[in-house]
C-alpha cells in the first residue's frame, strides 16, 4: 500500500493549501528525471503531495495496470539525514527514496539513480542539495548531481519550483514542525508549477556545468514566474 502521497495529501491540507499548475507537463513514465528546488524540509509534503494528485506517486513502480498511463510513480533522492530521523525515515524508505550520503555515499546513490531511469523509472532530485534558502527563497546554485544523471542517461529533466514553502516552517526538522503547528491557524498558500520539460538534445554533449546551469535556469524561471504571479495578485489587493 501506498502511504507517502496520501499522508503528505493529509499534512499540506492540515497546515494551508497549494496552488498548482502546469500539471500537464509531469511524465506518468520514465526515464525522466523531476528537479524541485528546495527552501525548507517543509516543502516536501506540498511537493509530494501535488504530484501524487497529479497521478504521479512516491513510489517504486507497482507494475499494475495503468501503471504509466493513468498513474506513474517517483523516486525522489534524500539525504541521510532524513534515513536517519526516527519519524521521517520509515517513510522514506516506504516510499524507496535514494538515499544520499557523504563522499562514495554519494556516488553510490548517483549508480542507484542511474539504474533508476535505465529501467525506465522516474528519480526525483533536489539540486540545491539542502535547505539553507536564500532570503527571498530563489534556488541556490546547484550541486553537480542532476548534470550527471542527465548527461549520463540522456533522460529529459522536468523543471519545477514552488514559492514559499517556508511561510509552513523552516530551519531544522523541529523547527519546522513548530512552524507547521501555527500554520494550521495561519493557512499559507504555497505556489508550485511544472515547468516544460528540458529535452536530451537540450544538453546532449554539454560540459557538466554547463548543463547543471541549464537546469538551473529553467527551474529558476519557473520560481520567477511563481513570483510575479505573487507580485499581481498583492497590487491587486
Amino acid at each position: 500500500m501506498e502511504l507517502v502521497g496520501a499522508i503528505a495529501v493529509g499534512l499540506t491540507r492540515l497546515f494551508g493549501k497549494v496552488e498548482a499548475d502546469g500539471l500537464e507537463n509531469l511524465p506518468m513514465t520514465g526515464p525522466a528525471i523531476i528537479a524541485v528546488n528546495h527552501t525548507t524540509i517543509a516543502d516536501v509534503p506540498p511537493v509530494l503531495s501535488t504530484l501524487y494528485e497529479a497521478g504521479l506517486r512516491p513510489s517504486v513502480p507497482c507494475r499494475e495496470r495503468g501503471c504509466g498511463s493513468d498513474h506513474g510513480h517517483v523516486r525522489f533522492m534524500a539525504a541521510s539525514q532524513v534515513f536517519n530521523h526516527s519519524l521521517i525515515g520509515p517513510l522514506a524508505r516506504h516510499a524507496g527514496m535514494v538515499e544520499v550520503g557523504l563522499r562514495q555515499a554519494g556516488t553510490v546513490a548517483l549508480r542507484a539513480a542511474r539504474e533508476a531511469l535505465g529501467r525506465g523509472e522516474i528519480v526525483g532530485i533536489y539540486p540545491e542539495g539542502d535547505v539553507s534558502a536564500n532570503a527571498d527563497g530563489s534556488p541556490r546554485r546547484f550541486r553537480f548531481g542532476v548534470g550527471r544523471l542527465a548527461l549520463d542517461t540522456q533522460a529529459p529533466v522536468i523543471p519545477i519550483a514552488h514559492h514559499d514553502a517556508r511561510q509552513i516552517g523552516t530551519g531544522s526538522v523541529a523547527r519546522s514542525l513548530g512552524g507547521a503547528l501555527t500554520s494550521i491557524v495561519r493557512r499559507p498558500t504555497v505556489r508550485l508549477r511544472v515547468g516544460r520539460p528540458i529535452a536530451a538534445d537540450e544538453f546532449a554533449g554539454m560540459a557538466i556545468r554547463d548543463a547543471v546551469d541549464l537546469i538551473q535556469t529553467r527551474v529558476t524561471d519557473v520560481w520567477r514566474s511563481l513570483v510575479q504571479v505573487e507580485a499581481l495578485g498583492k497590487g491587486r489587493r
